[in-house]
C-alpha cells in the first residue's frame, strides 16, 4: 500500500513539473499505457469503456493531440439499469501544432467524420453533437466549448505554464456521425499518428 501511495505521489510531482501541452499529452499517453500510475485529472485508471481504444488514445497523445474525453461507438445495448444505450465514437482534446491540426481535419474529412473546433474567439462546425442516447433520449454531447474557468478546474495541480498552454490550444472534437460504428474514427486517428492499428 505504501509503495502505491509513493508511486502516485511521485506521479503527481511529474504532472506538476510539466510546462507544455506536449508534455501533458506524453504523460497522458504514459498513463494510458499503464507506465504512469495516475492522471492529474482522471485518477489512477482509465474508464473501463476505453479498454479497447487505449492503444489509439496513447498514440494520438504522443502525436501531440492532448485527449481529454473519448468514448467508443456501440449499437443499442441494454445497460445494467435496463435502459437501452447507444453511442457515437467520439474524442475531444487540445492541439497547439497548426500542422497537426490541419492534418487531423483533413484526415477526418476524408473519413467522413465530423470535426468541431473552438478557440477563445472562434469555432467551426456545430457547437456540439449528441454522442450518447438512453432509450432514444440524448444524455451526453461532445464538442462543447470549455471555458478558461472550467479548464483551470479540470487541470488543477499542473503548472501555470501548462495551464496557459492548454488555454491557448485549439479545442478539437472528432465524432463519427454514424451511431454505433466503432472502426472509422480510430482507424483515422491511427493513420494520423503514423502507427499501425492494434
Amino acid at each position: 500500500m505504501l509503495n502505491i501511495f509513493l508511486a502516485r505521489y511521485r506521479a503527481r510531482r511529474v504532472w506538476r513539473q510539466a510546462t507544455t501541452l506536449t508534455r501533458l499529452a506524453h504523460l497522458t499517453a504514459d498513463w494510458l499505457d499503464g507506465t504512469l500510475p495516475t492522471h492529474i485529472t482522471y485518477g489512477p485508471n482509465p474508464d473501463p469503456e476505453t479498454t479497447g481504444i487505449t492503444h489509439t488514445l496513447a498514440a494520438i497523445n504522443r502525436a501531440g493531440y492532448l485527449t481529454t474525453s473519448s468514448q467508443p461507438g456501440h449499437p443499442p445495448t441494454v445497460g445494467h439499469d435496463g435502459s437501452v444505450y447507444e453511442q457515437r465514437a467520439a474524442i475531444t482534446g487540445h492541439i497547439t501544432d497548426p500542422a497537426l491540426l490541419h492534418h487531423l481535419v483533413d484526415t477526418a474529412e476524408r473519413a467522413s467524420l465530423t470535426v468541431i473546433t473552438h478557440t477563445a474567439d472562434t469555432s467551426t462546425g456545430p457547437d456540439w453533437m449528441i454522442a450518447t442516447r438512453q432509450d432514444g433520449q440524448p444524455t451526453a454531447a461532445f464538442g462543447e466549448y470549455v471555458t478558461p474557468v472550467q479548464l483551470s478546474a479540470d487541470w488543477r495541480g499542473v503548472s501555470d505554464q501548462a495551464h496557459a498552454a492548454v488555454a491557448a490550444a485549439v479545442q478539437v472534437t472528432v465524432i463519427d456521425p454514424v451511431w454505433g460504428r466503432n472502426d472509422r474514427l480510430w482507424a483515422a486517428l491511427h493513420h494520423l499518428a503514423g502507427v499501425p492499428a492494434a
